[in-house]
């Protein structure tokens, strides 16, 4: 089959197996492969025209960035929340009566949608500026990708991260109490998490991607890492009733 196909499902379980069980290469090898059919799938789309669709939102990059980077991570959040959710559901069985009460929890959707497009989007459209405009000057090629991995990881990766859980926490309504136990519980191990999943994907991403489509493909990938992030939110805290 398409291994394009299979990414929405498979590789979102993948991920989240990657990352928590690292040991276990099966789903490191089948999440590697959605990977690399993003790049071919873009790497296609450079060559060869797909659609006014696809044009438009090059155009709306251009001319209105912010916005369109926070619109998309909105709807990237709310796609992988709603994947994420089923992927819960139907791993906890299959009764009828459990599938009725399974169902979409949309105050937690918004909840992910509101957090892509105030927060997430809007941080990487900055910091993709630094990175790219005034953090990194190395004119070798590979030096210059090094620094561009190891600062996105040393530097924005516990930021963005620290944003998210905070932000969720706010729209929660468990406060600085829940902001507190997410950062002093969650954040080292979410952290690293995200050196295990963003470097891969970078590398592919700051050399091969084409300029043009570097930021629809960190948002197709951000699917798979948002799922992530909501699967380890999801674990519900004392603060809130």
């Amino acid at each position: 089959s398409n291994p394009i196909c299979a990414v929405p499902n498979i590789a979102l379980q993948d991920c989240i197996l990657s990352i928590t069980k690292p040991s276990n290469m099966l789903h490191l090898k089948s999440l590697f492969i959605s990977i690399l059919s993003v790049f071919c799938f873009l790497q296609q789309a450079s060559a060869f025209d797909i659609g006014s669709g696809l044009s438009w939102y090059k155009e709306m990059l251009v001319t209105n960035p912010l916005v369109t980077k926070s619109l998309t991570s909105g709807a990237t959040n709310a796609f992988s929340d709603v994947m994420c959710q089923n992927l819960l559901n139907n791993a906890q069985g299959a009764d009828e009566q459990q599938i009725e009460s399974k169902k979409l929890e949309k105050e937690r959707l918004i909840h992910a949608a509101v957090t892509g497009l105030v927060w997430s989007g809007p941080v990487t459209h900055y910091w993709y500026k630094i990175l790219f405009g005034k953090l990194v000057t190395f004119k070798d090629p590979i030096l210059a990708l090094a620094a561009q991995i190891f600062a996105d990881a040393i530097l924005f990766s516990p930021v963005t991260v620290s944003g998210y859980f905070a932000v969720r926490s706010i729209l929660e309504g468990s406060g600085l109490k829940g902001i507190r136990e997410k950062l002093t519980t969650r954040l080292f191990t979410t952290v690293v998490g995200a050196w295990k999943f963003w470097p891969a994907v970078n590398v592919i991403n700051f050399s091969l991607v084409p300029m043009e489509f570097r930021v629809l493909y960190m948002n197709v990938l951000s699917v798979f890492w948002s799922g992530y992030l909501t699967y380890v939110n999801s674990k519900k805290i004392a603060t809130k009733e």
